[in-house]
């Protein structure tokens, strides 16, 4: 049996999803400059940084909790206490590290009663899982590691479970997809709902006569994954009726079977309906601009619609035929038979 290297427990999970979720950065001053702490992630990959860091070693509470800083980051905050002397060896850099992030250490004792205490401040040996940190201070931009507890299969610990309450107070990001990411939007001119038994005796020349056809009134309609939008065909350009909404669901009923024979169980797998699509061609557009689509968006094709259609069926296509007159209505003559992957 396969046995996965790392074991999470729920509790866990929830914690890590909701501390590691893109926030607001945390805003605040020491010594009147500027400081943002943004959350960047969880990095569970045990990778050497690609700058120098430090680990600071802190006691919160009854626990040891490790925050790996930029080295240029650790001596800005120096200098605001002992500027213009050479970095200081231990015990005097966590004194003084310490004395300079006083407001922030004060800040967090007061909101999680617990004790905090810098223990020391060494060269960065840690690799584990971390909560990665983007830091300004002033003009100096840094990273920072905060590195997760041991075990995960277990508990929050109490330093980390007050650590992530603190986060939550902090407004979510909602990540943002670039308005020039390609869509393929697909054309509709009509769909059709018919049993399995009929599709599969199906044969070059017949024709097939749609359910919905906005095509017979000069429109197609424009699908993109569960949104659609209706619009009229000029040309090679379509105008749109109106903004992409989500597609509507027909009504369907079911009827409860008693259990059967392998014959009957055929006979209602060629009783099943499917939904075939009659699509004249897919086009890519950008995000952006179906965003900002709305009635009388024009679309330009770049060529007019009246080559053969694609029949398609859950997503794959299964055949290809052209569009006919079926005395008043229009219709689909198939070019050959079905088959999935045609």
């Amino acid at each position: 049996m396969f046995e996965p290297v790392l074991k999470l427990s729920r509790t866990v999970v929830s914690w890590l999803n909701d501390t590691g979720a893109p926030r607001t950065p945390f805003q605040s001053r020491i010594n009147e400059v500027p400081l943002s702490v943004r959350t960047a992630g969880l990095v569970w990959q045990q990778e050497p940084a690609a700058i120098p860091m430090l680990d600071c070693v802190w006691r919160v509470g009854a626990e040891t909790v490790i925050l790996s800083l930029s080295r240029p980051l650790v001596e800005e905050f120096i200098t605001t206490v002992q500027n213009g002397l050479a970095f200081p060896s231990e015990p005097t850099a966590s004194l003084i590290l310490e004395l300079a992030l006083e407001p922030l250490v004060t800040r967090l004792e007061e909101t999680t009663r617990l004790n905090v205490q810098l223990v020391r401040v060494c060269e960065a040996t840690m690799l584990a899982p971390h909560l990665e940190l983007d830091i300004i201070f002033g003009a100096v931009k840094g990273k920072g590691r905060l590195f997760l507890f041991t075990p995960l299969d277990g508990l929050v610990p109490p330093a980390f479970r007050a650590l992530g309450e603190l986060l939550a107070q902090l407004p979510r990001q909602l990540g943002g997809l670039p308005p020039e990411l390609p869509l393929i939007v697909a054309g509709e001119v009509g769909t059709l709902r018919l049993p399995a038994a009929l599709l599969r005796s199906a044969c070059v020349g017949d024709a097939l006569l749609p359910d919905i056809a906005p095509f017979g009134r000069g429109q197609i309609t424009l699908a993109v994954g569960q949104l659609c939008a209706e619009a009229d065909l000029d040309g090679d350009e379509l105008i749109l009726r109106g903004p992409f909404r989500p597609r509507p669901c027909p009504l369907e009923s079911a009827h409860m079977t008693q259990p059967g024979s392998q014959l009957e169980l055929t006979k209602d797998l060629d009783d099943v309906e499917i939904v075939l699509v009659f699509e004249c061609g897919r086009w890519p557009f950008s995000l952006g601009e179906l965003r900002s689509a709305g009635e009388g968006h024009i679309f330009e094709l770049g060529w007019p619609i009246d080559g053969p259609v694609d029949i398609v069926a859950n997503g794959q296509r299964i055949g290809r035929g052209d569009i006919v007159r079926i005395g008043e209505e229009l219709g689909i003559r198939l070019r050959g038979g079905f088959a999935c992957n045609e």
